[in-house]
C-alpha cells in the first residue's frame, strides 16, 4: 500500500513548520487515503497509519495527521476501524509522541482505550461470569466446536434496546444457525429483569448487578444495546452490530451468503487507489497492485478476502476502457483468475471465470503489433480538407487501404453520449495532422443496413463498450488500441 500512497506522503514530507493550518490539500489527501485503505485488515490500516504520520517531520504537520487519522478511525462506523482508533491513541498520544490539543482530549482518549481494548475484531472474548436467575454462576463465552456466540447487552429501560430486542429474539427462534445467544441485563432490578424475560426462553439470561465481573471495561458497555458475534474459537468477529448486521455476518461467516462482485463502493475505492498513479500508470503497477492484495489475502490465509478482493478487481479492470488497463487484464487473468482450484463453486464459474474468459477473448482480438484484418467497412472518412481531397468522404472502405500516418477507426453509436463527445473531438485531431486520417463507423446504421457486416465487425474487434477507437501507423499495423483521443 505504501507505493500507491507515495504522492500523499510526498506532500506530507514536505509541508514545512511555516504552512498555515488547517492544510486544506493534505486533509483532502488524508481523505483519499482513508478510502484507499477502507477494506484493509485492522493490521495493515495500523502499519500504514504508523508510516504516514513518521513521514511528518514538521510537529504541527504530523500532530495534524495524527488527530485527523484518529478522529477519522474513532467515528468511523466501518466494523474494526475502533481498532485503529485504539492503536493510533496508544501509540502516539498516550505514549507521549504526538500531543493532543488539550489535557481533556488526552483524557477522553485514554478513557476510550480503557473501553475498548480488551473486545476488539480479532481478540479472544473476555470470559465472564455471571448470574442466571436462579442465581448460579455461568462462565461465558463458551467455547464448542461449530458453536457462535452472540452477546446482547442490553437494559429494560432503553428504547433502542426496546426496538431491537423483538429483531434479535426472532432471528434467534427463526433461524438455524449454530448460535447461543446470551442476554445479558445492565440494570439491577430483579423485579424488571423477571418480566422482560418472560416469553424469551430462546435467549439464555444472565446478569451481574454488582459488575464484579467488570463486563463494562472488558466488553466497552458504556450504552446499550451492545452486540457482539463470537466464533467457536472464542474470537470476536463483529460487535457494535444490530439485528440486520449479525444476520448478515452470520451468513457470511457460514458461507451461506454469495458475495457481489463490482459493487460501487469497491469501484470506488479501487478507483481512488488507481488515481494515486495519474497518467504515470503501467502495466507493472496494476500487477504490483494485484501482488500486493495476493500477499495480504492469500498469503495470510483468507482465501474469502482474496476471492472478494480480486473478483472486484477483474470487475474493476473490465470497467475501464484505456490501454493499460485492458492490456494489464491480460496477465492479470492468467495469474489470478485461471485457477480452478480456487474459482471452483458455481457462483465463481459464473461471476468471474467466465468473465475472465470473455476478456481474454476480447483482448485477444486485433492485437497491438499485427497487420489489421483486410476487411470492408461502410463509414465516414474524416481528414483534412485540401484542393484535391475532400474532408469528409462516406462510402465503403477497405482497411488495408486506409493509409495515414496515423490513421484511426473509431467505432460508435448515434445513441451513446460518450460517442457524441468523442466524435467533437474528431474535428481538432484531423485539423493538428494534414497526414492523420479518421474512419468512423456507425454500427447503429450497420446493423441497420449490413447486419451481416455488422456481425462481422463484432467478432474480429471488441466492441463490448463503445465507443472504441484503434490506431494504425502508415503500414497498417494496429500501434494502440482503447485509444482516448
Amino acid at each position: 500500500m505504501r507505493k500507491f500512497l507515495t504522492g500523499l506522503l510526498l506532500l506530507s514530507a514536505c509541508m514545512t513548520a511555516g504552512a498555515q493550518q488547517p492544510y486544506p490539500e493534505l486533509g483532502a489527501k488524508l481523505d483519499q487515503y482513508f478510502l484507499a485503505l477502507s477494506g484493509e485488515s485492522a493490521s495493515v490500516q495500523n502499519e500504514e497509519c504508523d508510516f504516514l504520520i513518521e513521514t511528518c517531520q514538521d510537529s504541527l504537520v504530523r500532530q495534524y495527521t495524527a488527530l485527523k487519522i484518529y478522529d477519522h478511525y474513532l467515528k468511523s462506523r466501518i466494523m474494526g476501524d475502533d481498532a485503529v482508533a485504539v492503536h493510533v491513541a496508544r501509540k502516539w498520544f498516550l505514549s507521549g509522541a504526538v500531543p493532543m490539543k488539550t489535557e481533556e482530549d488526552l483524557f477522553h482518549a485514554r478513557l476510550f482505550v480503557q473501553f475498548n481494548e480488551s473486545s476488539l475484531i480479532g481478540s479472544p472474548a473476555p470470559a465472564l461470569t455471571l448470574f442466571a436467575p436462579d442465581s448460579s454462576r455461568m462462565r461465558i463465552p463458551l467455547k464448542k466446536e461449530g458453536q457462535y456466540s452472540v452477546l446482547y447487552f442490553y437494559d429494560t429501560g432503553c428504547s433502542t434496546c426496546k426496538r431491537e430486542t423483538p429483531k434479535l429474539q426472532e432471528i434467534a427462534e427463526k433461524s438455524q444457525y449454530p448460535v447461543t445467544y446470551y442476554a445479558v441485563y445492565t440494570g439491577a432490578s430483579a423485579q424488571e429483569w423477571s418480566a422482560w424475560r418472560e416469553g424469551k426462553d430462546c435467549f439464555t439470561h444472565l446478569w451481574d448487578p454488582e459488575v464484579s465481573s467488570n463486563w463494562q471495561m472488558l466488553y466497552g458497555v458504556l450504552q446499550t444495546p451492545k452486540l457482539f458475534l463470537v466464533n467457536p474459537d472464542g474470537v470476536i468477529v463483529g460487535r457494535g452490530l444490530d439485528s440486520g448486521a449479525l444476520e448478515l455476518l452470520l451468513k457470511r461467516e457460514l458461507g451461506q451468503e454469495e458475495y457481489i462482485y463490482g459493487e460501487s463502493a469497491q469501484m470506488e475505492r479501487l478507483q481512488q487507489l488507481f488515481s494515486t498513479y495519474g497518467d504515470t500508470l503501467k502495466v507493472a503497477d496494476v500487477m504490483d497492485v494485484a501482488s500486493y492484495m495476493a500477499q495480504r489475502t492469500f498469503g495470510e490465509g483468507d482465501l474469502g478476502a482474496y476471492k472478494q478482493t480480486f473478483g472486484d478487481l477483474l470487475y474493476y479492470l473490465f470497467s475501464q476502457r484505456t490501454e493499460v488497463y485492458r492490456d494489464a487484464s491480460i496477465p492479470f487473468i492468467q495469474k489470478y483468475i485461471q485457477q480452478p482450484d480456487i474459482w471452483d463453486t458455481e457462483a465463481d464459474k459464473a461471476q468471474v471465470s467466465s468473465l475472465g474468459e470473455l476478456m481474454l477473448s476480447l483482448a485477444q482480438r486485433t492485437p497491438v503489433g499485427t497487420q489489421i484484418p483486410d476487411l470492408q467497412v461502410e463509414g465516414t472518412l474524416r481528414r483534412k480538407g485540401a484542393l484535391f481531397t475532400r474532408a469528409v468522404k462516406e462510402g465503403t472502405f477497405r482497411l488495408r487501404k486506409l493509409k495515414g500516418n496515423p490513421a484511426y477507426l473509431v467505432f460508435y453509436t448515434g445513441s451513446c453520449e460518450a460517442c457524441q463527445e468523442l466524435l467533437g473531438k474528431v474535428d481538432a485531431l484531423v485539423q493538428e495532422n494534414r497526414k492523420t486520417k479518421v474512419l468512423l463507423i456507425d454500427m447503429d446504421a450497420l446493423y441497420e443496413t449490413r447486419p451481416d457486416m455488422a456481425t462481422e465487425l463484432l467478432d474480429t474487434f471488441d466492441l463490448s463498450v463503445l465507443p472504441f477507437v484503434l490506431q494504425m501507423d502508415k503500414k497498417g499495423i494496429i500501434s494502440h488500441k482503447y485509444v482516448q483521443l
